[in-house]
């Protein structure tokens, strides 16, 4: 029996293929798809695990470098003069904030701060270092603090912390010689390891000692590491590595002395350096003074301009960058050179008339009738312009000049003082080299009474007094106490030279007839030294007909009031010198000065000695 098949319909079996075919495209595809998922995966997971936990790891965990407490500074009995003070901040991590408008009008509204301080934090952030968290130069309270730290969450990329603040106990009295630490630019980051990159609110040593010892005194960055949730408030510290505080630094200068002839200055722009024989610098006050403080806490962009277009230029330290011509401090500097050389003898002795003509030129002593027949001692006690200019006609600039250079002037006194100016000590190859010019004999007389191309500073001048009453040694001055100083090399020939003139400076302060006469301590201890007016410009012989009197002139063109000393004058233990901007008579104003800081010292020595 056959059965019935029905053949297919025309076009069915095609049909059934093409939907077969289509089947196995799509599960083909299904069977890709899912390969290409499962690849990825296996791609991602076990490929680029390690990649891919860093990142996650990232979002999870924040490092966070920790500011070292820079190193105390004390002074050299002990007193601190730079510390620390713990401070509550808060920084902001530019690449984490979305908007910097809506970032600042929520901050707001959690601390305290107006549109003029916004505005600036916005315009520091365009110039800002890339690898420096920013930290807004503001110390939060307490309260302040807490509250950033609860709201957190609605400060995507602020980072409240804690850190430190260089304080100092006398911010105007050590202002100048300590001077002052800020943030580091791009330069000092390159120069620093980059250990300190991404340190938040490091501060650096700008000026001054802080500058000069800085790698001592900055330590180095701790780190923490710290688990925290979307929002980026911390949860839990993971990991914390201590770091390294800067280390102590003690240095020469005594806190009472420098606090005295800080205030002794008062408003006369100027400085006083004082040294002992071994050249420890005890003391370097420079007038007027700025609160160094101001710099670690901030300022005002208006009050950094009032301090540098002050025309006193409180900024700058005097003792250290301001160079004078020395005027008659270095009459005995003079002598001496002409003694060594066999120039003159101790006995030389010339004529004084008031003035002497040369070239047609007159050259005038500053007393007008003149000193008449005198010798050396009375030549440096009553300071004789004509004697000197003889003297140093006889002798000579160059051989001036290398004298001087014995005695450390025209040479910077200290090392790494970036603020520090050499002076000029000039010669005939000095001035041929540099203004294409020969040297005339004029010039030489004029510098036998330190005037013309002649410059030094305060801190030179000191040095040269140092050497000469400590018996003629060289000595190499120092800020800082633990450096040990020894006294080998001579720089004087003969010590009957230096006793001579030391005689002198004596007479010039405790004989009737003394410039500095009036200046003198009554008592069982004395000091003794020279005064000097120095000259800031040429006076014409109209104005000496007419007799214009110093402070009739306006105060750029009156002159410059210096002494020099040292004392006791039987056992010589300290050498002082002070210099005051356009102050005029060095006997008038200089000297009455070093004699109430000489007298300080004295009285402070009675004390810790029970005399």
């Amino acid at each position: 029996m056959k059965y019935f098949t029905p053949s297919p319909k025309k076009g069915s079996e095609s049909k059934s293929k093409l939907i077969s075919r289509r089947a196995f495209v799509l599960t083909s595809f299904k069977f890709v798809f899912l390969a290409t998922i499962i690849s990825r995966l296996f791609y991602m997971q076990v490929v680029k695990k390690d990649e891919y936990t860093i990142r996650s790891d990232k979002n999870r965990f924040r490092s966070w470098k920790l500011t070292p407490s820079r190193g105390v500074i004390l002074d050299k009995h002990d007193h601190v003069i730079a510390d620390n003070f713990q401070v509550y901040k808060i920084a902001l991590i530019p690449k984490e904030i979305k908007s910097i408008n809506n970032f600042f009008s929520s901050l707001s509204e959690l601390i305290p701060l107006n549109q003029d301080e916004i505005d600036l934090y916005k315009k520091k952030l365009v110039k800002f270092n890339k690898y420096q968290p920013f930290v807004l130069n503001k110390n939060l309270n307490w309260k302040e603090f807490s509250k950033l730290n609860y709201n957190i969450q609605n400060l995507q990329g602020a980072q409240p912390f804690i850190s430190y603040e260089r304080t100092y106990k006398y911010p105007f009295e050590f202002s100048h010689i300590i001077g002052y630490v800020s943030a580091p630019d791009k330069n000092d980051l390159n120069r620093l390891d980059s250990n300190f990159r991404e340190v938040p609110n490091l501060k650096i040593g700008k000026f001054g000692l802080e500058k000069n010892l800085d790698d001592q005194l900055l330590g180095s960055p701790g780190s923490a590491t710290y688990e925290v949730n979307v929002f980026g408030k911390r949860i839990k510290q993971v990991v914390h590595e201590e770091g390294v505080n800067g280390n102590p630094i003690k240095i020469t200068i005594d806190k009472d002395i420098q606090t005295f002839a800080h205030h002794r200055l008062k408003n006369n722009p100027g400085s006083i350096v004082v040294m002992d024989m071994q050249g420890k610098v005890l003391c370097c006050a420079s007038s007027p003074s700025f609160d160094s403080n101001k710099f670690t806490y901030g300022m005002s962009e208006d009050e950094f301009k009032a301090l540098n277009k002050d025309e006193q230029k409180p900024l700058i330290n005097k003792a250290l960058t301001t160079a004078y011509p020395p005027a008659s401090t270095i009459k005995m500097l003079v002598a001496l050179s002409a003694l060594e050389n066999k120039i003159i003898t101790k006995d030389f002795k010339h004529t004084c008339k008031g003035d002497v003509e040369l070239y047609d030129h007159k050259y005038h002593c500053w007393k007008e009738k003149g000193h008449g027949r005198i010798g050396l001692h009375e030549a440096i006690k009553q300071s004789c312009d004509i004697y000197f200019y003889e003297v140093a006609r006889l002798l000579g600039i160059n051989r001036l000049q290398e004298t001087a250079m014995k005695f450390g002037l025209g040479e910077k006194v200290f090392q790494n003082f970036i603020e520090e100016k050499e002076g000029l000590i000039p010669s005939t190859t000095w001035k041929r080299k540099v203004l294409g010019k020969p040297w005339f004999l004029g010039e030489t007389m004029i510098a036998g009474i330190g005037q013309g191309y002649m410059k030094s500073t305060n801190v030179q001048l000191c040095k040269m007094m140092a050497q000469f009453a400590n018996g003629g040694y060289k000595i190499s001055p120092s800020f800082i106490e633990n450096e040990q100083t020894v006294l080998t090399e001579k720089i004087v020939n003969d010590d009957e030279y230096v006793g001579l003139l030391l005689k002198s400076l004596d007479a010039a302060t405790n004989e009737p007839g003394g410039t500095s006469y009036a200046s003198r301590i009554i008592g069982a201890r004395q000091f003794a030294g020279k005064t000097g007016t120095a000259q800031v410009r040429r006076i014409s012989q109209l104005e000496r007909d007419q007799d214009i009197k110093n402070k009739d002139l306006p105060l750029k063109y009156r002159d410059h009031s210096l002494f020099v000393g040292f004392g006791p004058t039987d056992k010589p233990k300290y050498a002082i010198t002070v210099i005051i901007d356009h102050g005029g008579s060095g006997s008038a104003v200089a000297a009455p000065i070093a004699r109430d800081v000489m007298k300080n010292i004295f009285e402070k020595d009675a004390k810790v000695n029970n005399v």
